[in-house]
């Protein structure tokens, strides 16, 4: 049975130079070994340079004693062109020191003795063309890895499903070089791959791919394949023998296929596949290492930007929650708030046929104008609680907004809560505040969870205290400070440090989710400024949040 490496190594595909100035020699040579390998002669260290210099060769077989130039010397300047070949010294002559001497700075790999056997000859010819595959395969791989590393630098900073797509799909056509490359993704409920990507973009079969799927009902084989971790190819020679589903694939890219599954935890994520639909080469174990050097890149990338869009969908239901949250406590309270105007209102309305032929200057005038003040008041309530409310996802510009007016539509919102704890809410304003550039409707949520925080921690008969001062993060006088100050219990030391986790209250059960100041501290954060809390014990709390003025 052959060597592994005889088996897999086509030597003719490394052509060899052999350089003696004696033609007979060279005839041998050439007779000998024409059949195995690619053999090239001269008959001068000069013309083994010209040879040299218009062809790779994989071994540079020269005798020693040549006129002119040496055979050590013709390989040492062999060594300075091309160090990657092979060089060894053919000879009958030389002393010991003048061979030690070539292969120790490196200008020869080995010497055959003259008169050479066939059999030696043939064994060294093809353990120097190995050598040289062996150096090539070294070289190919530290570029390959350099390549690998590079594209999954480049994936893993993408945290968007959609431009990760597209970016893995530029990365196998454009920076590998595959003809076309596809992104397909594994649902485990169907039990299917769909194509999420095709390129390149406006290919004949890019709509194709996209618009199929791959079950495991009818591809079997090729799914279970992939789930196991196990790479698959494809080509027209074996189409018959495909699913209908593979065959019609393999058919539209009219080429040969490399498919490498992408695979995360215990689960099949999906794979990734390239197809030399322009004619190019049958791939080899070469692209299926790369390949699967990709897709081991490709397989964190999708799962860190499925992780980042879970966490955003789940930040957008906790914000839902917290203000549906604080809705909810606001409810009670509303109505009643609602309800006197109603009242007025409605006795207007009841006594208005009664009074419409009386010339009453009170009813008609105070009374009127009562009723239609409340009216407005019951509008303002109702366009207050549906800013709170709003939450469709969009992108809200920011615009120019009055904290301190806020404060005090604030404290409107809260009046039926601090009036059932007994607790007065008061409100300041430096009168050289700025207005803020800001998102008023986040403004509006972080000032209220802050005031009816500071509601729920006073004690009976106390004031909460809202200012609002110029002052940004770091003192700059360009921004705006809030201040939201209570006298109740304060915050114990080991509690500051968590009172902006998600889900931490010391409120107790069923009186709070400890969603309020995470909400706060993000939308703070969104607008580039900084929330402090100073506490003792038994002395109240102070919130101070500093907002810089800026326009995005």
């Amino acid at each position: 049975m052959p060597d592994r490496d005889e088996a897999r190594i086509d030597y003719r595909a490394y052509p060899l130079l052999y350089v003696d100035d004696e033609p007979e020699n060279l005839r041998v040579f050439e007779l000998t070994f024409r059949r195995e390998f690619e053999v090239v002669t001269a008959t001068s260290g000069e013309e083994g340079l010209e040879r040299l210099m218009t062809g790779r060769f994989a071994v540079v077989l020269s005798d020693h004693k040549m006129p002119g130039m040496s055979g050590v010397d013709f390989l040492g300047r062999v060594n300075e062109i091309a160090p990657e070949t092979v060089r060894m010294l053919v000879t009958a002559y030389g002393s010991a020191d003048t061979l030690a001497h070539a292969i120790n700075d490196g200008s020869i790999y080995r010497y055959i003795a003259k008169p050479w056997q066939p059999d030696e000859m043939r064994i060294a010819v093809r353990r120097g063309i190995e050598h040289y595959a062996l150096g090539r395969d070294r070289e190919a791989l530290v570029r390959e890895l350099h390549t690998v590393g590079e594209v999954g630098a480049t994936i893993n900073r993408e945290l968007s499903l959609d431009r990760l797509s597209d970016l893995l799909i530029t990365s196998l056509t454009e920076t590998l070089g595959y003809d076309g490359a596809s992104l397909l993704s594994f649902d485990p409920v169907k039990n299917q791959l769909r194509f999420e990507r095709s390129g390149p973009v406006g290919a004949h079969c890019a709509d194709f791919l996209e618009s199929h799927e791959l079950t495991r009902e009818k591809s079997p084989r090729f799914v279970g394949s992939l789930a196991h971790g196990e790479a698959c190819r494809f080509s027209l020679d074996e189409c018959l023998d495909l699913s209908s589903e593979l065959r019609d694939w393999v058919t539209e890219v009219a080429g040969d296929l490399l498919v490498v599954p992408l695979v995360g935890k215990d689960e099949l994520l999906g794979a990734l596949a390239v197809d030399n639909r322009s004619g190019g080469a049958p791939f080899d174990d070469r692209d299926r290492t790369l390949l699967e050097g990709v897709a081991r890149q490709a397989s964190i990338a999708v799962q860190n930007a499925r992780l980042v869009e879970e966490l955003r969908s789940t930040r957008q239901q906790v914000l839902r929650a917290d203000r549906l949250g604080t809705l909810g406590t606001l409810s009670a309270g509303l109505a009643h708030e609602i309800n006197n105007p109603l009242t007025a209102i409605h006795t207007f309305l009841s006594l208005a046929p009664s009074k419409r032929d009386e010339p009453d200057s009170e009813f008609w005038g105070d009374y009127h104008r009562l009723s239609c003040s409340e009216l407005e008041r019951i509008r303002g309530l109702v366009a207050t609680m549906a800013r709170l409310g709003r939450e469709d996802g969009r992108v809200v510009p920011r615009s120019a907004c009055d904290l301190a007016s806020i404060a005090r539509e604030v404290v409107v919102l809260v009046a039926p809560e601090a009036d059932r704890r007994n607790v007065d809410v008061v409100v300041s304003e430096a009168p050289d505040t700025p207005k803020l550039m800001a998102v008023r409707e986040q403004i509006h949520q972080l000032i209220l969870n802050l005031t009816l925080n500071a509601v729920h921690a006073s004690p009976n008969g106390a004031v909460v205290k809202l200012r609002v001062a110029p002052g940004g993060p770091g003192g700059h006088r360009d921004g705006v400070m809030l201040e939201v100050v209570d006298l109740g219990d304060g915050i114990a030391d080991e509690d500051l440090e968590r009172i902006f986790d998600p889900f931490f209250t010391t409120k107790g059960p069923d009186k709070g989710t400890g969603l309020g100041l995470m909400i706060c501290h993000r939308i703070v954060a969104e607008h580039d400024g900084v929330i402090e809390v100073t506490s003792r014990p038994g002395e109240g709390a102070c919130f101070r949040v500093r907002l810089p003025n800026r326009t995005a």
